[in-house]
């Protein structure tokens, strides 16, 4: 044995022995920190756990009725236990319970309120089943449900995966809901009435008359689908009359029918005596007359005493009553001093014979049931555009009107100028006839002071080379207060410009501010 082993060497289990004491230098360092922090981190769990007790004893509420605070404070404890350090097991094992036996009765208020916000908000949950699945959604009554809610959740903090899936639980109705009302509606709105009908068909017309150009069509599609638009209410005023006039001779039907008196009075018995019978003759024969008797007509009422003028001369009124001076007590005279009508005076109340603000204005116009929105947005959609090919149309035709009118003006044509109808209603007949009466006649005289009265009564720019005399020229217009303006007199400042000679600037002068004044 010792031959296998060898001969021990002592220095060098020296040399092991020193080293592994070294080494065990640094781990007892390391044991003493370990051991230092694990009853660092002890005391500091039990100085929690009491401040947790503590705490529980002062807030068995929540202050001011906070409990979303409250559950944050309870969190920040929990989050302090995780953090507090590390601990061996055996440790952790005896602290633990105590631990929660802390947090359990910090938090029991808590869960407590919690645990009846549950139960209300199942209840709110079955309430939106409920109301979703109603026939009749009410909308009020889902908005309260949904304002309690959201009260109850801002006051109750649940754990936050929890609380989604009761309020997706809370949504699916009420979503199921309103997503069957909106199917519904798509379906009422799918399905056109009669006068949805009508009025789509008018519209459809109205877009191929604005196709084609003709401003005659498209204002015969216009009346059209106008009289589409209020024919509903001119058939149901109809159906109400008529349904008031059968009511009417129901009610007349109804009215029973007096029974027919007899005319004859019952006789006297026959055996009555002659005596009896006499004097029942003789009352007889005096009532008689004095039923025959006309009844006294009635006395005229006095004629009031009216004072009368006591001119008798020839040819004045003598009928004519006289004015009633100021007369009376104080007090006696109506209205306020200098006859101001509408004015009383103190001593009597006001007297306002007025009507009410809105009482002329008359009943507003029965148009029906409303339109669906295919058919509302088709007929404005096509009034729209009829209304811009019009506007269009007249552009055109201005343009077309006063291209002929300087071409006319170029030729010295008179029989070239365009008709009345042409040039619009701005234009009246005598201011035409002044027109062809200087486009005919020979040309004379300057076009510089008539144009420029023209462009300031369009509100035209003045090319820069007259401007300071458009300016001359207004400074004038201001001394000439008699003077007519330049609006009302440029049909014969047109005239005016058309008897000088034809130049190129002048006529597109003349014709930009004939675009404007055109219009009218």
């Amino acid at each position: 044995m010792a031959q296998l082993v060898g001969t021990p060497n002592h220095a060098l289990w020296k040399r092991f022995d020193e080293a592994c004491n070294e080494a065990y230098k640094v781990v007892e360092a390391w044991l003493d920190k370990i051991k230092a922090e694990a009853a660092e981190h002890r005391g500091q769990r039990l100085a929690l756990i009491a401040e947790v007790k503590a705490w529980a004893g002062e807030n068995a509420t929540a202050k001011d009725g906070d409990w979303k605070g409250f559950a944050r404070i309870v969190h920040q404890f929990e989050s302090r236990w995780r953090d507090a350090g590390h601990l061996s097991e055996k440790a952790f094992a005896e602290l633990q319970p105590q631990w929660k036996e802390a947090i359990r009765a910090a938090e029991a208020p808590l869960v407590a309120l919690q645990k009846q916000s549950l139960d209300a908000r199942h209840a709110m949950i079955d309430e939106a089943r409920v109301l979703g699945d109603s026939p009749q959604l009410r909308v009020d009554a889902v908005k309260a449900l949904q304002q309690r809610w959201q009260a109850e959740a801002q006051a109750v903090p649940l754990d936050r995966k929890h609380e989604q899936k009761l309020w997706d639980a809370f949504r699916k109705p009420i979503d199921e809901a309103f997503n069957r009302k909106d199917e519904e509606r798509g379906k009422a709105a799918a399905q056109l009435s009669e006068r949805d009908r009508i009025v789509l068909d008018a519209s459809k017309a109205l877009q191929a008359a604005n196709a084609t150009g003709d401003a005659q069509k498209i204002r015969a599609a216009m009346a059209a689908l106008d009289a589409a638009l209020r024919g509903q209410a001119q058939a149901a005023e109809a159906v109400k009359r008529a349904d008031a006039a059968a009511k009417n001779e129901e009610k007349v039907a109804a009215v029973p029918v007096p029974p027919a008196q007899d005319a004859i009075e019952s006789v006297a018995p026959v055996e009555t005596a002659p005596e009896e019978a006499g004097e029942a003759a003789g009352e007889t024969a005096q009532s008689v007359p004095e039923a025959a008797a006309p009844a006294p007509a009635p006395k005229p009422a006095p004629k009031p005493v009216v004072a009368m003028r006591g001119d008798d001369r020839p040819g004045m009124r003598k009928a004519e009553p006289a004015q009633a001076g100021r007369g009376g007590k104080f007090g006696d005279r109506k209205g306020a001093p200098g006859g101001r009508p509408g004015f009383d005076n103190k001593f009597e109340p006001r007297r306002d014979d007025r009507g009410g603000r809105f009482g002329d204005r008359p009943a507003p116009e029965d148009r029906g049931p409303r339109l669906g929105d295919a058919a509302f947005r088709a007929q404005r959609e096509a009034l729209e555009s009829a209304e811009h090919a019009l506007r269009k149309l007249a552009a055109q035709a201005h343009g077309e009107a006063l291209t002929q009118l300087i071409a006319a003006w170029e030729k010295r044509a008179a029989d070239q100028v365009p008709g009345q109808q042409d040039l619009g209603k701005s234009v009246a007949p005598a201011v035409r006839g002044s027109w062809v009466q200087a486009v005919g006649a020979a040309p004379a005289g300057d076009a510089a002071e008539p144009l420029l009265r023209l462009e300031i009564a369009a509100e035209a720019p003045t090319p820069a080379e007259h401007i300071s005399a458009r300016r001359m020229l207004q400074l004038q217009l201001l001394t000439r207060r008699n003077d007519p303006a330049p609006a009302q007199t440029w049909g014969a400042d047109a005239a005016r410009v058309l008897a000088t000679p034809f130049e190129a600037g002048t006529a597109r002068r003349l014709q930009n501010v004939l675009k404007v004044l055109l219009r009218g």
